[in-house]
């Protein structure tokens, strides 16, 4: 065993980055290995499960006694926080996550802020993303836009987080909107938006890592290629 690194059970031995590396290569611990671990994929059709609920709430009869405004109201706050629900499954499905939702703060109400917790360090990604980072959900026709994308950052730079994911019910972001998205990663200091897109989450179910999908929006985000957004 080699003299250096991490002391072994209670002897003198040591476990060295060497033998670690050895450990990995001779047990197949490869990087998917390590997403599989840290971020299995989302079960099979809980998106779907989430996407139904949202679409009776959509489809709820209103009250008589209820006017079409207020009635509107509701049902855009009951789909606001079914997403938001939807989205708090999902990053529950990562290890060493912890969310919370609708958290009031000095100034703004954070729909989902993340700790990231130290095994997740192991991603050379996720340990440029500090303590903590910021989820945007907007569940509307809309695509994601110049608007969405300022507020964020300045929900950013407010709470001192480094990355906000916005997720949408489409995208990719397009024309000047990724631009906005790019320069704003490359400003000091930067804030970097990843943009998450229903479709996205879809192809996650049972068979693709939401950390995998996140880190690679994040390259994408700080080399401004939008071209590997869709591949």
């Amino acid at each position: 065993m080699a003299t250096n690194g991490l002391a072994v059970g209670g002897t003198n031995d040591r476990f060295s980055f060497q033998d670690w590396l050895e450990m990995a290569a001779n047990n197949e611990v490869d990087d998917e290995a390590i997403y599989e671990y840290l971020s299995p994929p989302l079960p099979e059709n809980l998106v779907n499960r989430w996407l139904a609920r949202i679409s009776k709430i959509e489809n709820a009869q209103r009250p008589n006694n209820v006017k079409l405004k207020e009635w509107r109201g509701r049902i855009s706050r009951a789909k606001g926080r079914a997403f938001e629900r939807l989205i708090i499954a999902i990053l529950k499905t990562v290890r060493f996550f912890e969310s919370w939702n609708n958290v009031g703060t000095t100034t703004n109400e954070i729909d989902v802020l993340v700790e990231i917790g130290m095994g997740c360090q192991i991603s050379p990604v996720i340990r440029e993303w500090g303590t903590h980072f910021i989820c945007e959900c907007k569940l509307t026709r809309d695509s994601i836009n110049a608007t969405w994308v300022g507020k964020l950052n300045t929900v950013l730079e407010t709470h001192n987080a480094k990355v906000g994911v916005l997720v949408a019910a489409k995208g990719p972001p397009k024309g000047k909107v990724w631009t906005q998205i790019h320069i704003l990663s490359v400003k000091q200091p930067p804030c970097v938006i990843v943009c998450i897109s229903l479709d996205d989450l879809i192809e996650c179910q049972g068979a693709g890592s939401f950390l995998r999908l996140v880190t690679r929006r994040y390259l994408e985000v700080k080399v401004g290629a939008a071209n590997l957004i869709s591949g």
